[in-house]
């Protein structure tokens, strides 16, 4: 229940309590002794009329501060009324006391800026606000970016290099890394996880079931005595396809554990993973002799000056892995296959790629906040910088904070202000009227009793 209605309550009974306590119409006259019920009577009567005129009075203050109560103009709607005079006190209270440019320097030296930041950013999810910041600053200065002047820019620019570029070198580049040692157990390890893969695909093992059962049937032909053995042998498809699996999985992992052995080995697979990698490197080697560089080399600039521009595609490319705009080549797909099947589906829209630069960006952003958060010397540098920052703000704009309160104040009509005020203060001065009725039944009583007590002490 809201104080206002709790102050209307107490006013309403009081008035009527008042009014069912009067000694000559009261029903309480019925039940009480004729002397003693006077007196009672009298006590409690006293008591409701103060708390009623006491509830009266202050609800008439109360109301007179915002409007006219009982249609009393006379020194009623102060508010409305002293307008001017309460706004300039509002604004010197404020200018001077309450956003003073000393005490607000003063509080803020008190406390630990650097601290406070520090706190922000490890638990109140600081790091990601500025990891949100930092990327809408940079995408909004990305959307700004012509990528088409850019891409006009740096084309002649790559178009030349590729015309400079000498085939047999980067083909012998590529040899000696292929056939460095650290590289090769790596490429050898990854081909191998790959051919397991492909190995326990489906359609392998599918394909694998069906040549197996061929060359069955084959070694089976019309030979009673070898139908004989696989039948005693239990030699299914199934099975013949799991000890292949087994027997190729096993020589993956044994090859695995040869390549990726460290530390002093046995000579066995020391000599093992040195055989394996010079067969490598010989593949290698054999395999890049059988290249033409030169054609190769000329083929591909055929190729590149005739069917590809580079320009749209750096234009494209910035505007898709950059910007994280939709792929137009995958949206025009999709719009295709609308269009060829309307009925069987919609367009929908196009995941976007994640812009390259977020990665490193949020891994800069990330080292720097560890390392601010690590280091003292930091803190104490970035502490005074706030504070300085601070009181220069102050120093610049204090002077504009009064002008800023009154002309917000004088936007408001005196209708909005006086319900502005109202809103905020309304509620609490119904207490007022509470007290006033609560006070005012004290004040009726005690008074009462000491005009009863004197009107004894004299007779």
């Amino acid at each position: 229940m809201q104080n206002k209605t709790k102050a209307t309550a107490t006013l309403a009974a009081s008035a009527f309590l008042a009014a069912g306590t009067l000694p000559g119409i009261s029903p309480l006259t019925n039940f009480i002794t004729p002397q003693a019920g006077g007196i009672f009577l009298n006590f409690l009567n006293h008591g409701f009329i103060a708390a009623t005129i006491g509830g009266l009075a202050d609800w008439f203050a109360v109301t007179a501060l915002f409007r006219k109560p009982l249609g009393i103009s006379y020194r009623t709607e102060i508010l409305r009324r002293n307008r001017g005079r309460i706004t300039d006190a509002i604004i010197e209270f404020v200018e001077k006391d309450l956003l003073n440019a000393e005490n607000i320097m003063e509080t803020v030296r008190e406390e630990n800026a650097a601290q406070l930041l520090v706190e922000y950013l490890e638990n109140r999810q600081g790091r990601e606000r500025v990891h949100e910041l930092c990327r809408d600053v940079l995408k909004e200065l990305f959307a700004k970016t012509d990528s088409a002047e850019i891409s006009q820019s740096l084309a002649p620019i790559l178009k030349d290099e590729i015309k400079n570029l000498d085939a047999k070198k980067i083909l012998d580049a590529a040899v000696k890394v292929l056939t460095n040692e650290r590289y090769s157990r790596r490429i050898l390890t990854i081909f191998l996880e790959i051919g397991e893969k492909i190995l326990k695909s489906p359609h392998m093992q599918e394909a694998l079931q069906k040549k197996i059962a061929e060359l069955l049937d084959a070694y089976e032909g019309d030979s009673t005595g070898r139908a004989l053995v696989l039948s005693t042998l239990n030699l299914t498809d199934e099975k013949v396809l799991g000890i292949l699996n087994e027997n190729v999985e096993q020589k993956i992992s044994e090859t695995s554990a040869v390549l990726n052995v460290k530390g002093i080995v046995e000579a066995e697979k020391a000599e093992a993973a040195k055989n394996l990698l010079e067969s490598f490197t010989n593949f290698v080697k054999n395999s890049a002799a059988t290249f033409d560089a030169q054609k190769i080399q000329d083929e591909f600039q055929k190729i590149f000056a005739d069917k590809f521009n580079i320009a749209d595609y750096i234009k494209t490319w910035f505007d898709v892995n950059v910007r994280g705009e939709d792929d137009p080549a995958v949206l025009e797909k999709i719009q295709r296959q609308y269009a060829a099947n309307p009925q069987h589906g919609r367009i929908m829209k196009v995941e976007k790629v994640t812009p390259v630069w977020y990665s490193p960006l949020d891994k800069f952003i990330d080292e720097k906040i560890d390392e601010f958060i690590k280091s003292p010397v930091q803190q104490n540098k970035v502490d005074k910088l706030i504070k300085n920052f601070v009181e220069n703000l102050l120093a610049q704009y204090h002077d504009q904070i009064p002008e800023l309160i009154r002309e917000r104040l004088e936007k408001l009509s005196d209708d909005e202000l006086t319900e502005f005020v109202e809103g905020k203060v309304s509620d609490d001065l119904q207490m007022i009227r509470i007290n006033g009725s609560v006070c005012g039944a004290a004040a009726g009583m005690f008074l009462y009793g000491v005009s009863l007590l004197v009107e004894k002490i004299m007779s």
